[in-house]
């Protein structure tokens, strides 16, 4: 499969329901598949991470699927893997995870710590690994402990001896440590 951010060829052929989709700045599709390549636009995978975390905040119930609201598998290999934007796309979802977060809850709650017993396979059964949840939990805490965004040259440093597929694998276990928190912050302020 090839693998491209280029729309050009959207703009010559009859559009598609799928290409017009991809072509709305006010829509969420993030890709679309013309023949074998996969045409990517991160900018919207990224629009996509926010507006989830922010459904999440508003009610933690809420159903949010990683495949169906945020991003497709193959969205993430195109994100990670080709475009070599793992670090980016980890920084913006702790970062967003903190703006979101310290918006709305009491500091010294947001800077506590998930403890390192906090394991997503035994809560949500998860397929992630060890290291990349380890890795997850440590960026998390350390984003909600400061009050600056993270770089994504500091988290390509961490992801530094991952594979694509652990990479990926952060992603999400930063995106179900922030709805462990969030919920976690709801029960004891009582907004849930």
């Amino acid at each position: 499969m090839h693998v491209t951010t280029d729309h050009e060829d959207l703009l010559h052929a009859h559009l598609s329901r799928e290409a017009q989709e991809l072509l709305d700045p006010h829509h969420h599709r993030a890709s679309i598949h013309l023949g074998d390549r996969l045409v990517v636009d991160p900018d919207q995978v990224l629009a996509n991470v926010a507006m989830a975390m922010e459904r999440l905040d508003l009610d933690i119930n809420t159903p949010v699927s990683i495949e169906d609201d945020v991003a497709t598998l193959d969205e993430l290999v195109a994100l990670v893997g080709h475009f070599d934007q793992g670090p980016a796309l980890i920084a913006h979802t702790l970062n967003t995870a903190a703006r979101v977060i310290k918006s709305r809850y009491p500091s010294e709650l947001v800077r506590h710590p998930l403890p390192p017993d906090c394991d997503l396979r035994r809560l949500f059964h998860a397929d992630v690994d060890e290291r990349s949840q380890n890795v997850a939990r440590s960026a998390f805490n350390q984003r909600l402990a400061q009050d600056v965004d993270v770089r994504e040259t500091e988290i390509a440093v961490e992801l530094d001896w991952l594979s694509a597929q652990q990479r990926i694998e952060v992603f999400m276990a930063v995106f179900f440590l922030y709805g462990t928190k969030v919920g976690a912050l709801q029960n004891r302020t009582g907004l849930r």
